[in-house]
């Protein structure tokens, strides 16, 4: 029982924090627009180049957006706020380990897909394999921006955090995803009656405020499971309660 509740006022204390962040950020939320924007440009110049050459400039720019979105949450954890400065600078700050990490990932998935590809079910059993990755290796941007942690170590410290948390990780995780992903369907249809631009630019910015919850709230999670155990945040809680 203990542990239900030092676990739930966990949860609240990363809910509210994460709140509270978001709030003071909230133009953050844009982020993710202008990175599909960015994306969308940089694919119409590598596109005539070619899908090897024009791939690997595409999976680049992508590294370098997703490096900027995750040094925005950093700076908002650590500091509370987040501003332009943030957005562009970020683009260096974690792309070599976002680099390495997918590299590492993509051979063996690779050599996997050609050795499954003309048997039975083998198209199910890769996609359950990349479940299984995306399940185990989960906490690996949190790993990146808040720890020293890098390259090939990732993979494994991921999966200790995992093996050690994922009761307390995945299933608030899943929850927001799925609560997320309902919260947009039912705000769609609200929009109809908007102009073609202004449904654009609200659906984006509500999916961008979303995403940049989830992330901060992720990263507040993190904050308080990684490098503790069970018994130790029972201990929090009951401190923090008396």
């Amino acid at each position: 029982m203990q542990i239900i509740q030092a676990t739930l006022w966990l949860y609240a204390t990363a809910f509210k924090r994460a709140l509270e962040c978001v709030a003071k950020n909230w133009v953050v939320s844009f982020a993710p627009a202008a990175y599909s924007v960015g994306l969308t440009v940089v694919l119409s110049l590598v596109a005539p180049l070619g899908s090897i050459v024009g791939g690997i400039l595409f999976s680049l720019a992508s590294q370098a957006c997703v490096s900027s979105g995750l040094y925005l949450v950093k700076n908002m954890i650590e500091t509370g706020k987040a501003n332009f400065n943030d957005f562009l600078n970020g683009f260096t700050v974690y792309i070599l380990e976002l680099i390495t990490i997918a590299f590492i990932l993509w051979i063996p998935l690779r050599v996997l897909e050609s050795a499954l590809a003309g048997q039975p079910n083998g198209a199910l059993i890769v996609r359950l394999i990349q479940l299984a990755l995306y399940i185990l290796l989960n906490a690996v941007p949190e790993l990146i921006y808040q720890t020293r942690t890098s390259g090939i170590e990732l993979i494994s410290a991921s999966y200790n955090f995992i093996v050690e948390n994922w009761i307390e990780w995945l299933i608030p995780n899943l929850l927001l995803i799925v609560g997320g992903y309902f919260l947009l369907h039912l705000i769609s249809p609200l929009l109809f009656a908007l102009p073609g631009f202004v449904q654009l630019f609200l659906y984006a910015f509500i999916a961008g405020l979303l995403l940049t919850y989830v992330m901060t709230f992720r990263g507040f999670l993190f904050a308080g499971l990684h490098g503790t155990t069970r018994r130790s945040r029972i201990y929090r809680y009951k401190a923090r309660a008396d």
